[in-house]
């Protein structure tokens, strides 16, 4: 994977919500944790953000995964305020986390 295509942390997100979407289809009941932390958002974080928020909401009801995973500019921005990271276990994160490294690093040198 090219990272001056991607940012490094674009990427990253990317992967995450990669892997969060296989999640999903493999125990829909992972929808509703999602919607539920898009519901406690809603309570303290940012109004500025709310649309892409909202936007969440028809993309886990409509099960639109394609928009989640989308490779583009608006893609990363929905991403920015996207729940779906919060899903993962910690070691898969954590993976994903040190495969992104390992190309910026490799990139760099």
């Amino acid at each position: 994977m090219n990272l001056n295509h991607h940012g490094p942390q674009d990427y990253q997100s990317l992967l995450m919500h990669q892997e969060a979407v296989r999640m999903i289809q493999a125990d829909p009941s992972l929808t509703d944790k999602a919607l539920e932390i898009l519901a406690r958002w809603d309570t303290h974080v940012s109004v500025r953000s709310k649309p892409l928020r909202d936007r969440w909401i028809q993309i886990i009801k409509s099960r639109d995964w394609a928009c989640a995973i989308e490779d583009s500019e608006r893609g990363n921005q929905l991403r920015q305020a996207s729940p779906m990271a919060t899903l993962l276990p910690n070691p898969v994160r954590l993976a994903i986390i040190r495969q992104v490294r390992k190309l910026k690093d490799e990139q760099h040198a």
